[in-house]
């Protein structure tokens, strides 16, 4: 059965539809750096505070480092944008999709880290809204899904990380003296 549309209100053209979703989705990313996010902190919430000495302690032997958690989301962003840009990527090798912490270990690489995240989700932001119109649901070249279930992924990825970083910032200050940052590495 036909859907009935009353005269007064004119049906949106499927384009209009695609967009709203992309600038949907283009804030999602964007949120899930700068926030407000509803169910947690943000990325550059939960890095709040996070001292280089922090981010290459490792509170619990099993799991990476707030570093290498930093370092893994911008290489999954920065990944899914060249894919949204039409190169065929393959699925990304353990050294790519870890990086190394950079040595040495300083406040300023630190601060590159971060910004190059928060520049990676920016730029995903971005070019999901540019993508819209040419092929917001086009398959992603070798994969099985379109750039925006590839877009909503990148956004969950950041929020379900942002959450690790969060319990390990808890566990390494829980060791400390009053929950204060250590102050007093040389790197």
């Amino acid at each position: 059965m036909p859907i009935e549309v009353p005269e007064d209100k004119p049906v949106r053209h499927p384009e209009y539809v695609y967009m709203d979703y992309a600038r949907h989705l283009s804030g999602r990313l964007r949120r899930t750096i700068t926030g407000p996010m509803w169910h947690g902190p943000s990325l550059r919430e939960a890095l709040e505070g996070i001292t280089v000495a922090d981010a290459v302690e490792r509170p619990v032997r099993s799991m990476k480092t707030i570093w290498e958690i930093v370092l893994h989301v911008t290489a999954r962003a920065e990944r899914a944008r060249l894919r949204m840009d039409g190169l065929a990527l393959e699925e990304p090798t353990p050294a790519e999709d870890w990086p190394r912490t950079p040595i040495p270990c300083t406040a300023a690489a630190w601060e590159s880290s971060q910004v190059q995240m928060a520049n990676a989700y920016r730029s995903m932001a971005v070019r999901v809204c540019e993508v819209m119109s040419s092929g917001f649901l086009k398959v992603v070249e070798q994969q099985a899904y379109n750039v925006a279930t590839m877009a909503d992924g990148v956004a969950e990825h950041g929020a379900y990380h942002a959450g690790q970083i969060v319990l390990l910032r808890k566990e390494i200050r829980s060791r400390r003296p009053n929950g204060a940052p250590l102050t007093d590495l040389i790197w």
